[in-house]
């Protein structure tokens, strides 16, 4: 939560890999719900999309169950993301959405700390990549770092909202645009 607790943050992630892995395999034995959808946000990110990982690979029954893994704000590598996590996730049909933003000081810090891009960054490491659906929040006012925009920002909840209780991919959802380029979405902010 501050900077000089990072390390003590990222310590914490990893300890907690195995405590989410038991939660959710407790969850997933003993819970009748069908339609199940993880949202993760920041550090989040890197213990939620380890163990679904883990889980798709050697519980492939889970990946009925999971409608939708949201990593909004991912403060991870973006290339360990786009070598190890998401080849994982798409070829297991997972569908992923990413949340960015070029905005987010806290993962501008991050990136500044570990020298590589961060994956909820917009900048150079964007995840853009096939079987994940990436949008880009950027120029979207949220809190005062920009990191909490997923929660803050009209415009992105809503296109949570159409996600989960419409069930709708990106290219359905109102106040998107897809980029010239093809491989990302764009919110329009209709403040501008």
């Amino acid at each position: 939560g501050t900077f000089l607790g990072y390390d003590k943050d990222e310590e914490t992630v990893e300890l907690t890999q195995s405590h989410l892995r038991s939660f959710l395999d407790d969850f997933f034995a003993r819970s009748d719900a069908e339609e199940i959808y993880l949202i993760a946000h920041s550090m989040g990110s890197r213990a939620v999309t380890q163990v679904i990982s883990d889980f798709v690979r050697n519980k492939p029954v889970i990946k009925q169950r999971v409608v939708e893994v949201v990593l909004a704000a991912p403060d991870m590598n973006a290339e360990l993301f786009k070598q190890r996590i998401a080849p994982v996730l798409a070829d297991k049909r997972i569908p992923v959405t990413v949340y960015a933003s070029s905005d987010d000081l806290a993962l501008a810090a991050s990136q500044a700390k570990h020298r590589y891009p961060r994956a909820g960054d917009s900048g150079d490491g964007l995840v853009a990549m096939p079987g994940i659906e990436t949008i880009d929040a950027s120029g979207l006012r949220a809190g005062l770092l920009g990191h909490s925009y997923f929660m803050e920002a009209p415009l992105v909840i809503n296109d949570i909202k159409l996600l989960f209780l419409e069930n709708k991919r990106a290219a359905q959802r109102t106040g998107l645009t897809l980029t010239p380029k093809g491989n990302y979405w764009v919110i329009r902010n209709t403040d501008e």
